[in-house]
């Protein structure tokens, strides 16, 4: 499965057009990489990582999640989703992860020597000023496949961070 993390606001706001997307193989995993993005939350019990998001969302005590660790997880997201924090992406996008004109784009930009290409905000604007709106909306919502590109000079190739195959869907979705 793969979903889009909506950047926010100071106030808790999603920001369209925005986020980082993460590909695994089921909710629980998603739920384990969310979980490990910062120090802050990386050492929580699963559970009370959805429970302390979940409070902090929807403003005190919660609904509880179900007891199964899976279903707590699919609900967990589902509920994130409600609230915009969160979007299902399709699967299938991850065969071929980048627009054609990706490496045309990128490599205009780069020699127009306009800016550092590891300034994914200001290449992401400058691909669409160049005539690329496609490569500039799959890098609003794809920072982390960037950054592998830029420095490892990877391609994704339906794989996702763990280096697993393409991964099966949320059996709720």
């Amino acid at each position: 499965m793969k979903i889009l993390i909506r950047s926010t606001t100071l106030d808790g706001e999603p920001i369209p057009g925005s986020g980082e997307t993460i590909q695994a193989a089921d909710c629980l995993e998603v739920v384990e990489l969310m979980r490990g993005q910062t120090p802050f939350t990386a050492s929580r019990a699963p559970r009370d990582y959805m429970t302390e998001v979940l409070s902090g969302i929807e403003g005190g005590p919660t609904q509880p999640l179900p007891e199964e660790a899976a279903a707590a997880a699919a609900e967990f997201l589902t509920r994130l989703a409600r609230h915009g924090l969160i979007e299902f992406l399709p699967d299938d996008k991850a065969c071929d992860p980048w627009p054609e004109r990706f490496l045309e784009a990128l490599e205009t930009v780069r020699l127009s020597g306009r800016t550092n290409m590891l300034d994914h905000l200001e290449v992401t604007r400058l691909t669409a000023e160049m005539g690329y709106p496609e490569v500039a909306e799959w890098l609003a919502d794809h920072r982390r496949e960037y950054a592998a590109f830029v420095l490892e000079g990877t391609r994704p190739l339906g794989k996702n961070f763990g280096g697993k195959e393409d991964p099966a869907p949320c059996a709720d979705k």
